[in-house]
C-alpha cells in the first residue's frame, strides 16, 4: 500500500506482514469509489501497530499526515493551498472542504466530523473537534500538523486541552458524540518569507465596521427577502423570526409565522446533531442540510383548504411529529451556512436549494429561474449534469471491469477443465503440443499393446437393467484406470467391455514390455474384487499382449483421438480374443522383450492358429519375480492374512471362480443384483 511506503514503514516483508495479518487480499486495497468499513480500518491499524511496534495513537497520527500528503498528490494540491492565507481560515473552512469532497465529489454520504476555531489573545488557537466516532482525534493532529508544514510553512504543536463525551438523541437513535479541544501554538518563526509578511499565518486581521453609521446602508426586510429568498432567522429558542420569500412556495403559510419552532418546519440531515441553539453554535462552521417536512403534494393540498382547515391541519401535524408523511414524496432540501448575528442571540441560515441535477430540480417543481442570479447553484446544476454522466460512465466501467474479471476467472477455470480433459484423452506430451499450437506428425514406435475384456459380460447384458450394466462397467474400469495411471501407461480407448492400453509411446522406454506385464497382473488382481452379478463369482479378465512396431498419430479435430495402427495392434487383439478367462496370454515377441529387462514366470501354452499369421507360439504370464502384487497395485499387505508375493491368492481366486462357473446350478442363473 502506498500509505505505508510514504510513511517509511519498512521493507516489503513488513508490508506483507500487516496485510496478511489484516486479511487484505492483494490487488483489492485500492478500489476507487469503495467505502471501507470502520472494522477493516481498525483491524489494519492494529496490525500495523503490532508489526511496527508503535502505539495505535502514533499510527493514527501518521495516517492523518499521510492523508493530506496523498490528497495533495492526487490533484487536490491547488484547492488546499487556495483555501485561506492562514491556518485559522483553513480550519474554519475545513468542514465545507470535507463536505464538498465527501458529498459532492464522491457521493459517499459519510458521517464526517466538525471543526470550530477560536483565536486567543496571545495569538494561539483553540480548535474544537466534534465527532460521532470517538477515539480518532489523533488523526486531526496529523492532518493539522501536515497542513501547517506543507501549506503555511509552520511548525506547530497541538496539545489536547480537554476531551469530553456525551450521549445525543437523534431521530435514528442515540449516539455518542466526542468533543476534543486542541491548543495550537507556533513552535518557531516561519521558515520562509511571505508576500503578506505583515499578516500572521495563524490568524488574520479583520476590518472594524463598528463606526460606520450611515443610514443609507440599511435595507428593508422585503429587499432582504428578495436578495436571499431561501434564508431564515431564528432566536435563542430556535423559533422563526424572519424568512425569505421563496420558502412560501414550498412551506404552508401557517408554518412560516414568526414564533414557529424551527423543528416543526425542518428536519436536519447534516450535521447529525439535535437542532438546538447550542449545537448549532458548536457546529457553526459545518455545512447544514435541512429538509422541509412538508412535501410539495401536501403543500398543494393545504393551499386548496380554507384558512380554518389549514390551521387544523397544522395543529394535527404539530401533535404527530412522527407522521409518515415526511417519508413520502419529494421534500425540498436546503444547504447552507449558519451565521451568528452581532446580537449573539440570533442565527441566520444562508442557504440555497440542495439541487444538483435537472431531475431533482423538476421533482421539486422548480425551474432555474427560482435561483437568484448571484447564486452558484445554477452553474452547479448544469456542471453537475456532466459530472454525473462521467461518474455513471466510471461506475459502469468499474462494473464492467469486475464482470470481465469474473468472466476471465470462469473462462480460465473452463480452460483448465478443457485442458485436463484433453490431457486425459491424449498422452500428456501430445496434448501439450496441441495446446501450444504445434503440428503433430505421425510416428513409428516400438511398443507393447494390451487388450482385455470381460468374457462373462455378454451373459450379463440380457438379465440386467441398463443402469446396472453401466454401474458395473464403471466400477471395473475405475479400478483398471487406477493401475494405468499408477504404472504410467497410456489408455487408448474402451469399446463395450474391451479395454485397450499401450506402453512405450510417445516417450520410448526399453522396458515397455516389462511395464505392460506388471499392468496386466495388477488389472487381473483388481478385477477379482468386482463380483459377477449373475454367477456371484469374482470377475475374470481375459488379457492379450503383443510387442512390435506401430504407427501412432492424432486423428480428428473436433474430438481428436490418438490412434494406433499396424499389425501389432491386430495381433494384440487376437491374443486377447483367442485367450482364456483368468489368463494373460502373450506372444513370443512380448515374452522375449519382457525377459530382456525384467524377470517373470511364464507358462508355455504352445502354438495356436492366428488368422493371417498361421500358427503362433504363445505364453501365459503367471507372476513377476521382481515385484509383488502389493507393489504393483500399491496396496498394503495384511501380514496376518496375505502371502509375501500375493500371487498365491491371485491363483486361488481364479481357480475358485473357474470352478464355480462349471457348476450346473450356476450356469443359467437369471438373477442380477448389484450392491
Amino acid at each position: 500500500m502506498k500509505v505505508f511506503g510514504n510513511l517509511s514503514f519498512g521493507n516489503m516483508e513488513k508490508t506483507l506482514g500487516y496485510k496478511e495479518r489484516s486479511g487484505f487480499e492483494n490487488g483489492k486495497e485500492n478500489i476507487v469509489n469503495h467505502y471501507y468499513s470502520d472494522t477493516d480500518t481498525y483491524v489494519l491499524v492494529d496490525s500495523v501497530s503490532l508489526v511496527l511496534k508503535v502505539t495505535k495513537d502514533q499510527v493514527w497520527e501518521m495516517y492523518g499526515g499521510f492523508l493530506i500528503t496523498y490528497s495533495m498528490e492526487i490533484g487536490w494540491d491547488e484547492l488546499v493551498r487556495s483555501m485561506s492565507p492562514n491556518l485559522k481560515g483553513f480550519l474554519d473552512n475545513l468542514d465545507s472542504l470535507h463536505y464538498f469532497i465527501d458529498h459532492v465529489v464522491y457521493k459517499a454520504n459519510l458521517r464526517g466530523p466538525s471543526f470550530r476555531c477560536e483565536e486567543n489573545p496571545d495569538g494561539t488557537l483553540l480548535l474544537h473537534y466534534f465527532t460521532g466516532r470517538p477515539g480518532l482525534y489523533h488523526i486531526v493532529k496529523g492532518v493539522v500538523k501536515e497542513v501547517a508544514k506543507l501549506v503555511f510553512n509552520l511548525d506547530i504543536n497541538l496539545v489536547v486541552q480537554g476531551r469530553t463525551q456525551r450521549s445525543v438523541h437523534m431521530n435514528n437513535g442515540e449516539r455518542v458524540e466526542e468533543h476534543v479541544i486542541f491548543l495550537i501554538k507556533n513552535v518557531e518563526e516561519p521558515r520562509r518569507d511571505s508576500d503578506a509578511s505583515g499578516i500572521s499565518l495563524l490568524t488574520s486581521t479583520r476590518p472594524d465596521f463598528s463606526e460606520i453609521t450611515d443610514d443609507s446602508l440599511r435595507m428593508s426586510l422585503q429587499d432582504f427577502s428578495k436578495a436571499l429568498p431561501y434564508h431564515f432567522v431564528i432566536d435563542e429558542s430556535c423559533k422563526l423570526v424572519h424568512c425569505g420569500e421563496e420558502l412560501y412556495n414550498h412551506i404552508p403559510l401557517e408554518l412560516l409565522q414568526p414564533g414557529t419552532p424551527i423543528l416543526r418546519i425542518f428536519e436536519i440531515n447534516r450535521p447529525q446533531i439535535p437542532l438546538d441553539f447550542e449545537n448549532i453554535c458548536n457546529f457553526i462552521n459545518a455545512v447544514f442540510v435541512l429538509q422541509v417536512k412538508t412535501s410539495p403534494l401536501k403543500k398543494k393540498h393545504m393551499d386548496a383548504m380554507s384558512k380554518e382547515e389549514r390551521q387544523q391541519e397544522v395543529d394535527a401535524m404539530e401533535e404527530d411529529d412522527r407522521s409518515n408523511e415526511f417519508t413520502q414524496g419529494c421534500h425540498l432540501k436546503l444547504k447552507g451556512q449558519m451565521m451568528m448575528l452581532s446580537t449573539k442571540k440570533h442565527i441566520i441560515y444562508l442557504c440555497s436549494p440542495y439541487v444538483t441535477s435537472i431531475n431533482e430540480l423538476m421533482q421539486f417543481g422548480m425551474r432555474l429561474t427560482a435561483m437568484p442570479l448571484h447564486d452558484a447553484t445554477r452553474d452547479l446544476i448544469l456542471l453537475n449534469q456532466q459530472r454525473l454522466t462521467d461518474v455513471e460512465v466510471n461506475l459502469q466501467l468499474e462494473a464492467n471491469n469486475e464482470q470481465l474479471e469474473t468472466m476471465t476467472r470462469e473462462l480460465e477455470a473452463e480452460r483448465r477443465k478443457t485442458d485436463s480433459i484433453l490431457k486425459d484423452m491424449l498422452p500428456r506430451k501430445i496434448a501439450q503440443q496441441l495446446l501450444s499450437g504445434e503440428h503433430i506428425e505421425p510416428c513409428e514406435y516400438e511398443a507393447t499393446v494390451m487388450f482385455c475384456d470381460l468374457p462373462a459380460f455378454q451373459q450379463i447384458i440380457p438379465v440386467c437393467q441398463p443402469k446396472n450394466i453401466v454401474t458395473l462397467l464403471n466400477e471395473v474400469f475405475f479400478k483398471l484406470d487406477r493401475i494405468v495411471v499408477l504404472r504410467g501407461v497410456y489408455k487408448v480407448e474402451t469399446v463395450s467391455d474391451s479395454y485397450m492400453t499401450v506402453s512405450g509411446i510417445p516417450d520410448y522406454s526399453s522396458q515397455h514390455a516389462e511395464t505392460m506385464c506388471h499392468v496386466a497382473l495388477g488389472m487381473m488382481w483388481e478385477a477379482r474384487s468386482v463380483m459377477d452379478p449373475v454367477n456371484k463369482t469374482p470377475f475374470l479378465l481375459r488379457i492379450g499382449m503383443h510387442s512390435g512396431t506401430i504407427i501412432a498419430g492424432v486423428v480428428g479435430t473436433k474430438m481428436p483421438r490418438y490412434c494406433l495402427f499396424g499389425e501389432t495392434v491386430t495381433l494384440a487383439s487376437q491374443m486377447e480374443s483367442l485367450g482364456l478367462a483368468g489368463k494373460i496370454q502373450c506372444s513370443k515377441w512380448t515374452y522375449q522383450k519382457a525377459m530382456e529387462t525384467g524377470r517373470f514366470e511364464f507358462a508355455p501354452r504352445g502354438r495356436i492358429a492366428v488368422k493371417g499369421r498361421g500358427d503362433v507360439e504363445t505364453y501365459f504370464l503367471t507372476r513377476s519375480l521382481k515385484k509383488s502384487i502389493w507393489e504393483i497395485t500399491d496396496h498394503e499387505r495384511d501380514v496376518n492374512v496375505n502371502s509375501i508375493e500375493g500371487y498365491e491368492e491371485l491363483e486361488t481366486s481364479i481357480e475358485n471362480a473357474q470352478e464355480n462357473k462349471r457348476k450346473p446350478d450356476q450356469t443359467n442363473s437369471a438373477a442380477c443384483v448389484i450392491a
